[in-house]
């Protein structure tokens, strides 16, 4: 069964297709829904450019919600943490 989850982006133009670090939000139902994690990931714009894809939904900094879902493939799971000084801007030290 395709598991489902969520982004945020500041900007849709942020999100592109291919390998990347990501931020997601896990949705499969139960005590671990909504938990956050980092993960390396392929992603797509369409399920039918990654066969085998859970659905990642995107939302935007606001919330509004992208109404096509894209299509994600987790390789691995990263630490929970992003290095980097605090009260600094997460989305920029991620492109480093």
């Amino acid at each position: 069964m395709s598991k489902e989850y969520l982004t945020y982006v500041r900007k849709y133009a942020d999100l592109y297709e291919g390998e990347r670090d990501i931020f997601i939000k896990d949705l499969t139902p139960g005590p671990r829904k909504y938990d956050t994690k980092q993960v390396r990931a392929l992603i797509a714009r369409s399920a039918g450019n990654l066969p085998g894809a859970d659905t990642l939904w995107v939302r935007s900094e606001m919330g509004v919600l992208d109404p096509e879902p894209w299509a994600i493939k987790i390789l691995k799971e990263l630490p929970d943490y992003v290095k980097g000084r605090p009260y600094t801007d997460v989305f920029s030290v991620m492109n480093k």
